[in-house]
């Protein structure tokens, strides 16, 4: 085949495993050090690191032994790494970005106040990051408020954002306020998403 299918089907299986990885929970930072060993290298992880990466269904500053909070608080301290997660990860490379929004969005969401299914959302998202190559979020921990009620919780607060593009020589950054509405359970979606940009 040539380099051109090769570099596809490549860039596509990447995409398929970080999609499964995300969707299972797991932090996909683990593909991107997987990818940065050799075919013929091992790699042991520590138990600290596979707590970091949430290979492990511990906390990195939790013992086994540790009582686990109670079902709201637990739904709140899951949607807010689940949000912030994600908001942070739109600043990795096209690929595993994409993959993450693939694995985390419900098939059909209220995005910026319109229905919108995924399909859609990924390739709004896809024009974002070939527009903005290089791009950076921060979210402000201290901003973050959350709400658990029924089935799902709302995050909402601040981040902050830089995003570059070399070929035009052209780099923008700013605050946003953000909300996002994720359904409670194992595998939480995101089901409602809006962001403004602080003026």
């Amino acid at each position: 085949m040539s380099r051109e299918e090769a570099k596809a089907r490549v860039q596509l299986g990447t995409a398929a495993i970080t999609s499964y990885v995300v969707e299972m929970g797991v932090d996909p930072k683990l593909i991107e050090l997987a990818s940065s060993y050799d075919k013929d290298d091992i790699r042991y992880l520590s138990a600290s690191e596979m707590a970091e990466l949430r290979v492990t269904n511990v906390a990195a500053n939790q013992s086994p032994a540790m009582p686990a909070p109670d079902a709201r608080q637990q739904a709140e301290s899951t949607a807010v790494a689940f949000v912030k997660d994600l908001i942070e990860h739109h600043g990795d490379n096209d690929d595993f970005a994409l993959a993450q929004v693939q694995a985390s969005y419900a098939r059909t969401v209220d995005y910026y106040g319109k229905l919108t299914n995924l399909s859609s959302i990924i390739q709004d998202k896809r024009n974002y990051y070939h527009r903005w190559p290089e791009r950076a979020y921060n979210v402000r921990n201290d901003s973050i408020v959350v709400t658990c009620a029924n089935d799902r919780c709302m995050v909402s607060g601040v981040y902050d954002w830089v995003v570059r593009s070399p070929s035009i020589h052209k780099q923008e950054k700013g605050v946003a306020d953000f909300s996002y509405t994720t359904s409670i359970g194992p595998f939480p979606k995101i089901i409602a998403e809006t962001s403004k940009v602080r003026s």
